[in-house]
């Protein structure tokens, strides 16, 4: 069997895993029920530092931060936008809060954009918007995601977590190296575009492993054994 095919494949499907659990894509959340995408929203809306007030059942999101009162309301198929809109701008004005947000992960017609500005402090956020503030969310936040790693020697299964740079050894005794790094899960802020760009990153290749693994094999040769 050529196991660094097969490493290869998993090191995709385990990429394409991590970064549904960590940002969703959009197609993910827009086949969500509505109690999964707005746990999503309460999840973001925690990492950004607003504090949840609502349970689950209530028909909006209600969050403060700073002292502030914030009411979000999420898409819902079963209802049109523009109606849902309406709610939350009355929902805004009987809790007194400072600002609302509608969230969708999908986008908004011309007609309910000009009722949103004209002159209700309601900000529309449409699927690309949600995706960058997901990962905008995640800015500095310490992931210890499990994900797998096939050993190319022996086919073996090993259990890394995203963020450590060590090898761990397989079943078999081989050095497996990590095959995931952060940076291929979380998508950096799009820069200026009069920025440098700095070198592109890449998976690991075989050379890199290899070699990853020979220091790792050196280093444990190396240390005294227990008597």
């Amino acid at each position: 069997m050529n196991f660094a095919a097969a490493a290869s494949s998993l090191q995709r499907q385990e990429i394409a895993r991590l970064r549904d659990a960590v940002v969703p894509r959009l197609e993910t959340l827009r086949a969500m029920p509505l109690p999964a995408f707005r746990e999503v929203i309460a999840t973001m809306w925690q990492r950004f530092g607003h504090e949840i007030i609502t349970g689950p059942s209530m028909a909006h999101l209600v969050t403060t931060k700073g002292g502030r009162k914030f009411i979000t309301g999420c898409a819902d198929a079963a209802d049109p936008i523009a109606r849902e809109i309406a709610r939350l701008h009355q929902a805004i004005i009987a809790a007194n809060a400072e600002h609302g947000f509608f969230i969708t992960p999908r986008g908004f017609s011309p007609e309910v954009r000009a009722y949103a500005e004209s002159g209700t402090p309601i900000d529309l956020i449409d699927g690309d918007r949600l995706i960058k503030a997901l990962f905008r969310s995640l800015d500095g936040v310490e992931l210890r995601l499990d994900y797998k790693a096939m050993c190319g020697q022996c086919g073996d299964i090993v259990q890394h977590r995203l963020g450590e740079g060590e090898a761990r050894p397989c079943g078999n005794g081989h050095a497996v190296a990590p095959t995931i790094a952060r940076a291929m899960i979380i998508r950096p802020e799009p820069r200026p575009a009069d920025a440098p760009v700095p070198p592109a990153r890449h998976p690991y290749s075989r050379r890199e492993i290899r070699e990853h693994n020979r220091k790792y094999e050196a280093r444990m040769m190396r240390k005294p054994r227990a008597r």
